[in-house]
């Protein structure tokens, strides 16, 4: 900004020169840079600039709790899925276990001839 003050402190001699197109181009543009400057000092526009930053902060933590909140939720239901599936799985295990277990109850247990029955020779 300070930069092209001078610039146009420099032009303002060689105005006469200027086409009105071009004159008022600078002069839009000098009254730019006067509202830009106002903005940056008056004290309503830094208020309201505060209360912007202040409700965009909000914003942003109720959506990051919303985030975490679904994130939380979608772990809970993944977590009973996969112990439903680990149930599901030894129960079948059992299943296939179990009767293994009761053929050996209905042949009488264990042979006599049977290595590591426990008895000796």
């Amino acid at each position: 900004m300070n930069k092209l003050k001078p610039a146009i402190e420099n032009d303002k001699g060689s105005k006469a020169n200027l086409s009105k197109k071009e004159l008022a181009k600078q002069y839009r543009h000098e009254a730019y840079l006067r509202v830009k400057e106002y903005r940056k000092t008056d004290p309503r526009q830094i208020a309201m600039k505060e209360k912007l930053k202040e409700q965009r902060k909000e914003a942003y933590q109720k959506g990051k709790e919303r985030r975490k909140a679904y994130q939380e939720e979608i772990k809970k239901a993944l977590k009973e899925k996969n112990l439903e599936k680990k149930k599901v799985n030894q129960e079948k295990m059992r299943a296939m276990v179990a009767p293994a277990r009761t053929m050996q109850k209905v042949g009488g247990g264990r042979d006599k001839g049977c290595l590591g029955s426990g008895e000796g020779p």
